[in-house]
């Protein structure tokens, strides 16, 4: 007995020795599987203003554009509604929205929102959808300048998201537009409308509950197939995140290990490259959008002969992927004078328009690009008020190969060897220039 107790003791030390002092935490535990985006219930409201002079066809026009946003967007089952909201029937309408979901709503025969009148039937049809998306111009301006000699409209409209079974409001997409015209106001309206749908579809998808989430359907190296495509409005060219995440005591932490790029789009799988992951990418891996507007920024500087070419470019991304299409506008240093003491300056500016093919290795790329431009002169003449003068004094072109790496999600530098030239259409006053070039930059991804 006595040995028993000794035995007893011993072990029980033994345990109280090896237990932690401090008790310690579950282990995170893997949150459930991958989520897929589904397209969602969404009733668009006609274009609504308040307060503003706006020509019966703009305002028809600029509900064209949103509408047809909707439509290209792909994740929407849309529901169309003829009624317009202002913005103070806006307020009304969301104020109804959450009465409605309480016991003791009474139900009128007809709903007065601003100047909108809704129907009993009209209403309940939009209880029955997901969302309510309300767009309005908020502001609105067209008229002739007469210092630039030309029409100018400038205009900014906002779209409402409300989650109908809360009268919550999701997120706002604003978008604000500008165009001109020096002879025809129409074609300024028109010019302005043109710039809305690049800029709301990039808003629409900023919008958290509005992003895709889907999931790697097979993985094979480098290369993935993953759910949903053109059935969800994916386009080549977009980006998605890997994302892993944990339940660590009921919350959910989420962390992005990795970057997708999309090459190629089916109707409902697409394919996609893996730009760089910290983890093993197999099926069912969670993938998140990332937004992007479509345009990679770049700005360079370039040496071509003994001419210093500093520059600005821009890469159309999205609908593309190896091939891209891009613009340029670059200022030749040594082609700036002033003349007569400084009575005008001319300003040369190249402008390029061209094409880039990219061949990706994870975060490195090769790329080879060429375009062809023209050279405008640009005369400044402060004797008499800064009145300018235009007018072409190059043509030419360019070809290089570039290496660029890209650093983080967004940012890329690069450094760029290969050939341009820019030959005189008046050498009376301007020289021909170009040569062998190099040079390097960075590139932003918007």
């Amino acid at each position: 007995m006595k040995l028993f107790k000794v035995v007893t003791a011993a072990l029980i030390a033994a345990a109280l020795y090896s237990a932690p002092l401090v008790a310690q935490a579950p282990a995170p535990t893997q949150a459930p599987g991958p989520t897929v985006s589904e397209k969602k219930d969404v009733a668009i409201f006609a274009l609504g203003f308040y307060g503003f002079s706006i020509p019966v066809e703009a305002l028809g026009n600029i509900d064209q554009s949103i509408q047809k946003v909707f439509v290209d967007l792909g994740r929407f089952n849309i529901i169309g509604v003829t009624q317009r909201l202002s913005s103070s029937g806006l307020s009304a309408f969301i104020d109804t929205i959450k009465k409605a979901k309480e016991a003791n709503f009474v139900v009128p025969d007809k709903y007065q929102f601003g100047e909108a009148v809704l129907t009993e039937a009209e209403f309940n049809k939009l209880l029955g959808a997901f969302i309510v998306a309300v767009p309005v111009v908020s502001d609105f301006n067209s008229a002739y300048d007469d210092t630039k000699s030309q029409w100018e409209t400038n205009l900014k409209a906002d779209v409402t998201f409300i989650d109908v079974s809360t009268g919550s409001t999701i997120g706002v997409a604003e978008v604000k537009s500008s165009g001109n015209d020096q002879n025809n106001q129409q074609k300024s309206i028109s010019s302005a409308v043109d710039g809305i749908p690049m800029q709301l579809q990039y808003e629409i998808r900023k919008i958290e509950a509005f992003q895709i989430s889907t999931r790697v359907l097979v993985a094979s190296g480098s290369e993935i197939k993953l759910q949903l495509g053109k059935n969800m409005g994916i386009q080549k060219g977009d980006e998605y995140s890997i994302v892993v995440s944990e339940s660590v005591e009921g919350f959910k932490n989420q962390s992005e290990k990795g970057l997708v790029q999309i090459k190629d789009v089916g109707s409902e799988v697409s394919t996609g490259r893996v730009v760089y992951s910290s983890i093993p990418v197999t099926k069912d891996i969670q993938l998140q959008e990332n937004p992007r507007l479509g345009v990679d920024a770049e700005g360079y500087f370039h040496f071509a002969g003994d001419t210093a070419l500093p520059g600005i470019r821009g890469v159309l991304s999205r609908g593309f992927y190896g091939f891209r299409p891009y613009f340029a506008a670059q200022i030749p240093v040594s082609q700036v004078s002033s003349y007569f003491s400084g009575l005008f300056s001319v300003i040369p500016v190249n402008v390029i328009l061209g094409g880039e093919f990219n061949l990706y290795l994870g975060r490195l790329a090769i790329t080879p690009y060429g375009g062809v431009g023209a050279s405008y002169y640009h005369v400044i003449t402060p004797i008499n008020s800064g009145d300018t003068t235009d007018g072409l004094s190059h043509i030419g072109g360019q070809a290089y190969v570039r290496a660029s790496f890209l650093f983080t999600r967004e940012l890329r530098v690069f450094a760029e060897a290969g050939v341009e030239y820019w030959a005189s259409m008046n050498p009376d006053w301007f020289d021909s220039y170009g040569g062998l070039g190099f040079g390097g930059g960075v590139s932003y991804k918007l």
